[in-house]
């Protein structure tokens, strides 16, 4: 099957935007308490005005992405946001996160290497009354609305990791001619979107029995690692033909090891449409495909969420796990559209302000494709995929969250959800040659 024959986005980073900062460098002075006894500041109008920490990591493409967006949204909401980095230590993480509350944070939006620690995490800045979104660290049989959070854990926004990375490893692998040697370049070993992808790709390959892989390696998501990993691979593959990149700067990482060994033979193809692979895929011929979306968006969806919390407005039940669609970026042309659109000197694509209900009530929109996810699906709940834990004895969702999934709250969200979309990305779809977005793909196979 063509992957053009699959049933049927991404304001993206700025390179270098971001510092490796120390908490006593953000600026965030210690406001009053108010609102929900969190500590704020008045906007006009007696809204909140935040104050916003994203919690990621340094010189990662895909997190500066985010953390360009999420700063933009926490201004157009009369906000602010700083970012620090943990330099993927748990450790300093949490320590970090201690202090927090003196700083005068109210809402924190961050991704945790080590998915294990979502709970602790969200626990300790529930007690200190902050509240929080998280990104992609979904965890099986674990619901953010469970009584202990109180509200404060605000939910998990995720992507179509999985179905992203089968389409993406399916045009990547047809226009090599379905035959050849393979490397896979994942991120950090055990992540739950490292997991998911590798789920996606390993799919697509079992769908060309001519195509051997040959090498695997996890990066963690750091450029240098995978340009380290792929050049100490290469000597023993000189005729490699596929190299997947499980995110674009991990792909990036791939095409510096490759032009260092003289390699011209292999193809490449990344996720997220970070601006700086857009850039080069426009002008290197080996870059077959990203996909765009999760991201940069991610960023912007938590600080209106964060925002609109912080100012009284109650979220349905179902909205605590959310996933994003992705646009398949598979030619150069659309490549050049994406980055016209999103890149780092171009004004924001997404508006947060028509995205808050605080500010605009029923009339609010969502300019990229959201759905409410199935808890029992292939990501972390009962069916086949990318969960292998069985479900603990006596588990149960939290009743309220169970009473919404009993009473079909799931699809009556998707289909307001649906009527709220505005699709801003037509001229990037018209110049790409897959059409569709990832989200759902595999539902609409009968894969999951």
């Amino acid at each position: 099957m063509d992957i053009k024959d699959v049933p049927a986005t991404a304001e993206l980073s700025r390179r270098g935007l971001l510092q490796a900062v120390g908490l006593g460098g953000l600026g965030l002075a210690v406001a009053a308490c108010a609102g929900r006894d969190v500590g704020t500041a008045s906007s006009a109008g007696g809204a909140v005005a935040p104050k916003f920490i994203d919690h990621l990591i340094a010189n990662v493409p895909a997190f500066e992405s985010t953390d360009r967006a999420f700063k933009l949204s926490a201004q157009a909401l009369s906000g602010s946001s700083s970012f620090t980095s943990y330099d993927g230590d748990m450790q300093k993480m949490l320590s970090q996160e201690l202090q927090f509350p003196a700083l005068g944070v109210n809402g924190v939006h961050s991704y945790l290497v080590a998915d294990a620690s979502v709970g602790q995490y969200a626990q300790s800045l529930t007690n200190k009354k902050i509240a929080y979104t998280n990104l992609s660290n979904r965890l099986p049989w674990f619901a953010p609305n469970g009584p202990r959070y109180n509200g404060y854990f605000i939910g998990n926004v995720g992507g179509p990791f999985a179905e992203e990375a089968y389409i993406i490893t399916k045009i990547l692998l047809q226009r090599g001619g379905g035959k050849g040697e393979a490397i896979l370049l994942g991120g950090p070993k055990g992540g739950i979107s490292e997991t998911a992808r590798r789920f996606g790709v390993n799919r697509a390959l079992a769908e060309y029995p001519n195509v051997k892989v040959v090498g695997n390696a996890y990066t963690d998501w750091d450029t240098t690692k995978a340009r380290d990993a792929l050049a100490a691979l290469l000597p023993a593959h000189p005729d490699v033909k596929f190299v997947v990149g499980f995110n674009d700067g991990v792909a990036q990482g791939a095409i510096a090891a490759l032009k260092a060994a003289r390699n011209t033979t292999a193809l490449v193809c990344g996720m997220d449409g970070d601006p700086g692979f857009l850039e080069q895929m426009q002008s290197e011929e080996r870059i077959v495909a990203t996909s765009a979306g999760l991201i940069a968006f991610s960023g912007v969806l938590a600080a209106v969420r964060l925002y609109d919390f912080l100012n009284g407005v109650k979220f349905d039940p179902t909205e605590v796990f959310i996933d994003t669609d992705s646009v398949i970026v598979d030619t150069p042309g659309a490549a050049g559209e994406l980055l016209n659109l999103t890149g780092e000197d171009k004004s924001p694509l997404w508006d947060a302000r028509k995205m808050s209900r605080k500010l605009q009530g029923d009339k609010w929109t969502f300019p990229h494709k959201c759905v409410v996810s199935d808890p029992t699906n292939f990501l972390w709940g009962d069916r086949p995929g990318t969960n292998r834990t069985p479900r603990p004895a006596g588990f149960q969702w939290p009743t309220e969250y169970q009473r919404a999934l009993d009473s079909g709250q799931i699809d009556k969200v998707n289909t307001d959800w649906s009527a709220r979309f505005v699709d801003p990305y037509g001229s990037v779809r018209a110049k790409a040659d897959y059409k569709d977005g990832a989200l759902g793909t595999f539902k609409r196979m009968g894969i999951a």
